[in-house]
């Protein structure tokens, strides 16, 4: 068995694409979750039923987006908040809509600059790292990347899986001006991306009657909605920035091994990007050794989030990691199947699991909790001593909850029904 991983270890060969040093037994995956496409919905203008109609569609489902908000049309603030505590992007789309290259270059870097620190002013937990151009004109390229990672026009094309220019990136407008108006129109452009291997990007404006440019059904969005939600296991549902940190990580990643043991793999993913701006979790499988049945994996000896996939005869365990954020794990045994890291876990309590309500989380002390959806988003966060009760505003799923206290940190695996 020695002798297996130590010509292992000698044979740690690397496949070089795109300047990026990969271990040939580790894949990354095209799209998150390993799945054959990406698709993102954006949202333009801050119109009147996209917050309170049209978002509630994707929260039921955990799918995420991209808001664009103009920031002199008066946004809600309060509830742009709240979606950005949620997962959802809120980014630029300039401070009054003007045309980028009708004004000068002065006026644009205004135009630029204030919408982004508006909206960080106002929405802390947001980014802002990507800009939709007013009436889908790009402006002075120089000043943009100042600013932003990515831009998106409106050309209607589907994304490439290597987008050749970030910075124009293309949409489909969505609704009465465009050419997805229906459900069936919604499936065309979806199985598309999905033909294709790329990323399909919706422009949307208004919803039902709420005097947005180029209204949508809601009832159309459900729909679509509900089919995405069917067929999920094809499609990666990501805001615009998720899915351009993705595709950019993806590109420059390095995955190597060290310490290799009979029943550990020492893993080290990174890549050569601003880790303060690229932050995303790629999604990455590595073939079991022949003699491993089994897998759990851990960031920094705390235990993530991982499966065993078969395919083509060959078993993998997949996992999600972000690039240059701590030395990875892999041991041969599997961890318990509920407390998936702990310190001192007699202390800590969680009950009732699975829950319909609520789920109440004891420890002695002061301590704080961070609850995270499967992919990975922070949903909810909060600070609490002995004991409280939390969960009443999640949608039906599973969630990691993540207790710290001192030196203490535990992570459960919760259900709600």
């Amino acid at each position: 068995m020695k002798s297996t991983f130590m010509a292992l270890a000698a044979t740690l060969l690397m496949s070089i694409t795109a300047g990026a040093q990969i271990d040939e037994n580790y894949e990354v995956a095209t799209w998150g979750g390993f799945k054959t496409s990406a698709v993102s919905y954006t949202f333009d203008d801050n119109t009147g039923n996209q917050l309170p109609v049209a978002l509630p569609l994707f929260d039921q489902y955990d799918f995420k987006v991209t808001l664009y908000t103009v920031t002199n049309w008066g946004p809600d603030w309060t509830a742009l908040r709240k979606a950005s505590d949620n997962g959802h992007e809120v980014a630029s789309h300039t401070i009054s809509h003007p045309s980028l290259p009708s004004i000068s270059v002065e006026e644009q870097e205004t135009q630029l600059q204030q919408s982004q620190s508006t909206i960080r002013s106002n929405v802390p937990n947001a980014e802002v790292l990507t800009i939709a151009y007013p009436n889908c004109n790009i402006g002075d390229l120089a000043t943009i990347e100042k600013y932003y990672i990515a831009g998106r026009i409106c050309s209607g094309q589907i994304i490439p899986a290597k987008p050749g220019d970030y910075y124009r990136l293309s949409a489909m407008i969505v609704g009465s001006q465009g050419g997805v108006n229906s459900a069936s129109a919604f499936q065309t452009k979806v199985e598309s991306a999905k033909s294709s291997g790329g990323w399909a990007v919706f422009l949307i404006h208004g919803i039902d009657n709420d005097g947005g440019y180029s209204p949508v059904s809601s009832a159309v969005l459900s729909d679509h909605v509900d089919f995405m939600n069917a067929n999920s296991d094809d499609y990666w549902v990501g805001t615009f920035a998720e899915v351009v940190k993705y595709i950019k990580e993806r590109e420059s990643v390095s995955i190597a091994e060290s310490s290799i043991t009979d029943d550990s793999l020492k893993v080290t993913i990174s890549d050569d990007l601003d880790d303060a701006l690229y932050n995303q979790a790629i999604s990455v499988r590595r073939k079991l050794p022949s003699n491993w049945r089994t897998a759990s994996v851990y960031i920094d000896g705390e235990a993530i989030q991982s499966h065993i996939q078969s395919e083509n005869g060959i078993s993998y365990v997949v996992f999600d990691a972000v690039p240059d954020h701590g030395i990875i794990t892999i041991g041969s045994a599997s961890g318990a199947a509920q407390v998936l890291s702990a310190h001192d876990e007699a202390k800590i309590t969680f009950h009732p699991n699975p829950f319909r309500d609520r789920i109440r989380v004891s420890f002695p002390g002061a301590f704080r909790y961070t609850v995270y959806s499967l992919t990975g988003h922070q949903v909810h966060s909060g600070e609490a001593s002995n004991s409280t009760l939390i969960g009443e505003h999640l949608p039906a799923g599973t969630y990691i909850i993540k207790v710290m206290s001192q030196s203490r940190v535990s992570q459960l695996k919760v259900m709600k029904l």
